[in-house]
């Protein structure tokens, strides 16, 4: 099956052609790439089918601009034959839409309604969407939203504890975001085990510039560190994560900041960034940490907020089968993973420390022999699990 995939980020565009394998566990790429900063200082940076990659800067007004020159730049790679199905990433499915959904007019209305939640995201992915089914005519389109996999929250778990009319009156309850990111984790780490998800107990994280956590159970996701918005939970390298809220009323006052302005202090200016006063980028920080103190502690809170979430959520599962490291930092920062997992040996969470070092990059476990929770680097593959999940979807709404 043919699959085009949209990734689409706050100022990015990710896309990946792609024909899935009969069985749908493998993949052909045919051309991936990406548009970064979109606007007048816009870049693309691309890979054909050859493997050649090409980087070009100039300007792309909006997304649905990046998109519709993403299909130029396919050509007759996404027109001779069409694609069997275009999927997206929409960041916030509201109440309304959580599972892979066709994008009909009744889903994307329902996404619109949304985006008062995801202000940032939601409006550009429904764009690019708009754009490249005028391109694509009859060529049925998905959506998968991020908080999507994070539907099985049990109530005492999504609930917030405000006045219960206030909360049904705004939608108020938490979402969970990257659900694409863990399912992705967990689908992965039950193939390399050859286990059912449904026997399965799991602590999946996700570190990069976002982060977020979850619990999963069963193949459910039982609880994740996001809530109502992507700004609660984990420390990140721009949002503070967890708060006390009355800190944004403080501010509000001290500060003479309208709730506006603090909102985007806690998501722009604050966390890594925010604490070292240098930098969002872990690798800076790393590379400071020895000479800079403001850059050792950022990284310390960053990895003491990351070990105390794994420890609630040891204690939601009863314990667990695995602990997985993903996105870009959980991926490439062996130090990190290292951090972590200091001190948590009496909750079997051991690492070696020689295979931790060299899985930097790489799928692999780092836990050491006989750790009663295995501890695994798993490199996200979002694009994958989008076009698997589409083409199931798809497949099974010409079967009925």
């Amino acid at each position: 099956m043919k699959v085009l995939v949209f990734n689409c980020g706050s100022s990015s565009l990710k896309f990946e052609l792609l024909v899935l394998a009969d069985d749908g566990r493998t993949r052909r790429q045919v051309a991936r790439g990406k548009f970064e900063n979109i606007g007048a200082s816009a870049k693309m940076v691309v890979t054909d089918t050859r493997g050649k990659q090409t980087e070009t800067s100039s300007p792309v007004d909006d997304y649905s601009a990046a998109a519709l020159r993403t299909l130029e730049w396919l050509g007759p790679a996404v027109f001779e034959p069409k694609p069997d199905v275009v999927v997206h990433r929409i960041v916030h499915g509201g109440e309304k839409v959580e599972a892979p959904a066709i994008a009909n007019e009744t889903v994307i209305r329902a996404l619109q309604e949304a985006s008062r939640f995801a202000p940032l995201h939601n409006p550009p992915a429904l764009a690019t969407l708009r754009a490249v089914s005028d391109k694509l005519a009859g060529v049925p389109e998905v959506v998968i939203p991020d908080t999507a996999f994070h539907h099985t929250l049990p109530e005492h778990a999504r609930t917030y504890a405000i006045p219960k009319a206030l909360a049904a009156r705004h939608g108020i309850r938490r979402f969970g975001f990257h659900g694409i990111g863990h399912a992705w984790m967990m689908e992965r780490y039950a193939e390399i085990c050859a286990s059912p998800v449904e026997r399965l107990r799991l602590v999946t994280l996700q570190l990069g510039a976002g982060c977020s956590a979850a619990a999963i159970n069963e193949g459910r996701s039982v609880d994740t560190s996001m809530g109502l918005t992507p700004l609660e939970g984990l420390m990140m390298g721009t949002r503070s994560g967890d708060l006390d809220p009355a800190i944004l009323a403080y501010l509000g006052k001290v500060e003479r900041n309208t709730p506006e302005e603090v909102e985007t202090v806690l998501n722009r200016d604050s966390g890594l960034l925010g604490v070292s006063a240098l930098s969002d980028d872990f690798r800076v920080l790393e590379a400071q940490s020895g000479v800079n103190r403001s850059a050792a502690l950022a990284l310390k809170m960053f990895c003491y907020r990351v070990r105390k979430y794994i420890g609630a959520y040891l204690a939601v599962l009863g314990g667990a089968d695995a602990i997985i490291f993903g996105g870009g930092i959980g991926e490439n920062s062996d130090k990190t993973r290292a951090y972590v997992c200091a001190g948590l040996e009496q909750l079997g969470v051991v690492l070696d420390e020689t295979r931790n070092r060299e899985a930097t990059g790489r799928e692999a476990c780092i836990s050491a022999d006989g750790s009663p929770i295995k501890l695994y680097v798993i490199p996200l593959d979002e694009e994958l699990y989008m076009a698997r999940a589409a083409a199931r979807l798809v497949s099974s709404t010409r079967s009925a």
